[in-house]
């Protein structure tokens, strides 16, 4: 039996997939990316009973972190994210559009850094980060308890796009082979976007089916 639950919240302008992984035995829970709506995402905490510990950004894109601010005020508790994206995108020219869409304060610098396989403990449960750089400098992904959250590393037959700002495609192919590809088939894919024919997926079908794997290590 699992030791976490999780529940999925499509969020904010750019619907991005908000995570709240819940330890099952003590109740603490971890936000991850919180794109916006922080009111849904507090009554959805109610709902579950859950008591959040972690605020965890996948990587520093405003729409990722739009509601970053307003929980940090509202739950008093700490954000987290890579070095390298904290503050990163700052001038990003889509915050102003987005604080005028939702009015809510767009903060890209979190309070507290993780470095590469740190290991973040909520309740019984253990978050393993993973540096994967590629999409963003600072981008990560969160194991736990065989699921990983991969934010926009890795989504369902794709991958993140790296014609952004401190974007790279061999840095994110690198990421994937490395970090990724060694993990067991049966990992459950949780991806920032509902971009594929399924919300989420397996590290098995991936491999069998994403050209970024298929194509770019497989086949290289």
């Amino acid at each position: 039996m699992s030791t976490i639950t999780i529940i999925r919240l499509p969020l904010g302008p750019f619907r991005v997939n908000t995570y709240l992984v819940i330890c099952r035995s003590t109740g603490q829970a971890a936000i991850i990316d919180p794109a916006g709506e922080p009111q849904t995402i507090i009554d959805a905490l109610d709902r579950a009973a859950a008591t959040p510990c972690l605020i965890l950004n996948t990587h520093g894109h405003p729409d990722h972190v739009l509601a970053n601010a307003a929980l940090r005020a509202a739950l008093a508790v700490p954000v987290w994210m890579h070095a390298e994206d904290s503050g990163f995108f700052a001038d990003s020219p889509d915050i102003g559009d987005l604080e005028a869409r939702t009015g809510l304060t767009v903060d890209t610098v979190a309070d507290r850094l993780f470095a590469d396989d740190e290991r973040l403990q909520l309740g019984a449960a253990t978050i393993r980060v993973l540096h994967t750089p590629g999409h963003t400098p600072g981008s990560c992904c969160f194991l736990v308890s065989g699921h990983l959250f991969t934010g926009d590393t890795l989504f369902v037959g794709d991958a993140g796009r790296t014609d952004l700002k401190g974007g790279s495609l061999d840095r994110l192919i690198r990421s994937i082979e490395t970090r990724l590809m060694n993990l067991a088939d049966d990992t459950r894919i949780w991806p920032g976007h509902d971009y594929g024919d399924r919300p989420g997926s397996t590290m098995g079908r991936e491999r069998k089916e994403n050209p970024y794997i298929t194509d770019f290590i497989l086949d290289s």
